[in-house]
């Protein structure tokens, strides 16, 4: 008799969300994506200080900054959420100001 383990199958699908994002985060880092022009990336690096700083520069949220993630990762789990990361709607940020955060995350230095 197999018992249904609901933990089991919340962690494998998890697995398989992360195994994913991962995928579509390395085809995204072997295409060329053009630089932002400046004005996005200060869009995407006013926006990330007055919202996402809160708890990813507070020991709340993971270190964003500086790990050279692609773009993509960082659209796809603000969008759908993961773990303690709660989903944005676009009625919360529009896709135009996502893509700067993600474009300045993806190209941002390490906090010193």
């Amino acid at each position: 008799m197999t018992i249904f383990a609901p933990a089991a199958a919340l962690r494998a699908a998890g697995t398989a969300v992360l195994l994913a994002l991962g995928l579509a985060a390395a085809a995204q880092a072997a295409a060329p994506s053009p630089a932002a022009p400046p004005a996005a990336d200060d869009k995407g690096r006013r926006f990330y200080e007055k919202v996402c700083a809160r708890c990813h520069e507070a020991g709340i949220g993971p270190v964003l900054r500086g790990r050279g993630l692609p773009p993509a990762l960082f659209t796809t789990i603000a969008r759908t959420g993961l773990n303690g990361m709660p989903a944005f709607r676009v009625s919360d940020v529009d896709d135009e100001t996502l893509q700067a955060v993600a474009d300045y995350l993806a190209t941002s230095k390490a906090k010193e």
